[in-house]
């Protein structure tokens, strides 16, 4: 369209008070004669997201603008024992609470998102047999929580979700195929094609958790053995660790793994080379050009990331790896919550745009019709 038509809109669209400017500059790379542009974008206050990260070790409750500015969060332990009725009461607690500390409507909340550690059946939306959170298995989530809020809910696998937040904010913008390798309590995978989050068939992509690598190995909550997260997730490593460090908490773990301790910087040594070798396997199959690595094992720094390069070196083809630049991810453990809130809008657009399609006459142009 015409710069003029642009900026009447975009005045418009200030007068409303739906948008706002903000004080970074376009970026100069393309010049063009005339006054400098400016960046706009949606008022922090018109409308807000609600997101609900379960975590592997916390919960966390957070509500933003539109812009994904966070605007007040709430972050608190989490057992995945916990039923899945008990654990949304407590999230639907703390959504409660945001909403009234700060005096938000209700009816200005777009959508809530829910990221959870398992794997998500795209037809359906519900947990697949296979989580860490057993005991949710065959509950609708989104629609419970919905019901308690009264608020449209969109729930996705909290792998998918850190990558679909590194991607779109962090450190995979720009990225062409990256992978987002979450290690925590369990083992995730998020997979972005071109911008998008590659999902399978099924919604059951991704499920590096479940690779078998010992057949012989420890008993996997999915019924397997040997898969990898049955032996390199936080628990499985604190496990290992019982005859010298009885009782150790993870945290601590980590900590002492990063300091160079010799029983802890082992274990975690050894996962890390376990999970390079799975993500070798990965660059052979999918050439990315990013693989960003997520979740409380990163804590362990160098100690992890020099196992899992060195894995990797020995299990790839070079030409795969030739161009992969390997780092931590730069949302660090915000990346699923981040996750939640973009999933939300995306899911909450997408619904938007289907009741329009829906209620537009049968004779209405397709493009005048739109909105």
């Amino acid at each position: 369209m015409a710069r003029s038509t642009a900026s009447s809109a975009i005045s418009e669209l200030i007068d409303e008070g739906i948008i706002e400017t903000v004080d970074e500059h376009v970026p100069t790379a393309r010049k063009s004669a005339g006054r400098p542009g400016e960046l706009v974008a949606l008022k922090a206050r018109h409308s807000f997201l609600v997101g609900i990260d379960f975590g592997r070790l916390s919960l966390k409750v957070a509500i933003s603008d539109l812009n994904y500015r966070l605007i007040d969060e709430i972050d608190c332990a989490f057992d995945s024992d916990t039923a899945a009725e008990a654990a949304l009461s407590l999230a639907a607690q703390h959504v409660e609470t945001l909403i009234a500390r700060n005096g938000i409507d209700r009816r200005l909340i777009e959508a809530v998102g829910i990221g959870v550690p398992g794997p998500v059946e795209a037809a359906t939306g519900m947990l697949h047999p296979g989580s860490i959170l057993a005991s949710w298995v065959g509950a609708d989530v989104p629609a419970r929580l919905s019901e308690r809020l009264g608020l449209p809910v969109y729930m996705d696998n909290d792998a998918n979700l850190g990558a679909l937040a590194e991607s779109r904010l962090g450190g995979g913008v720009g990225s062409s195929v990256m992978l987002y390798v979450l290690l925590s309590v369990g083992v995730g995978l998020g997979i972005v094609i071109e911008g998008q989050i590659f999902r399978g068939a099924y919604g059951m992509a991704g499920q590096l958790a479940h690779v078998v690598t010992d057949e012989n190995g420890p008993l996997c909550h999915c019924g397997s053995r040997g898969c990898l997260e049955a032996q390199i997730s936080v628990n499985a490593l604190n496990r290992s660790l019982e005859p010298t460090h009885r009782d150790i908490a993870p945290i601590e773990m980590l900590r002492l793994a990063a300091e160079g301790s010799p029983g802890p910087a082992r274990v975690v040594a050894d996962a890390g080379a376990m999970a390079g070798r799975a993500l070798g396997a990965l660059c052979n199959y999918f050439n990315p050009d990013l693989i960003l690595v997520g979740g409380e094992l990163t804590r362990a720094g160098p100690v992890l990331l020099n196992a899992v390069k060195d894995a990797m070196r020995r299990t790839a083809i070079a030409r795969a790896l030739e161009h992969v630049d390997i780092r931590p991810g730069a949302l660090g453990d915000r990346a699923e919550l981040f996750g939640t809130l973009l999933f939300a809008h995306e899911r909450a657009r997408r619904a938007l745009h289907a009741r329009n399609a829906t209620e537009m006459p049968a004779d209405a142009d397709p493009i005048e019709g739109a909105s």
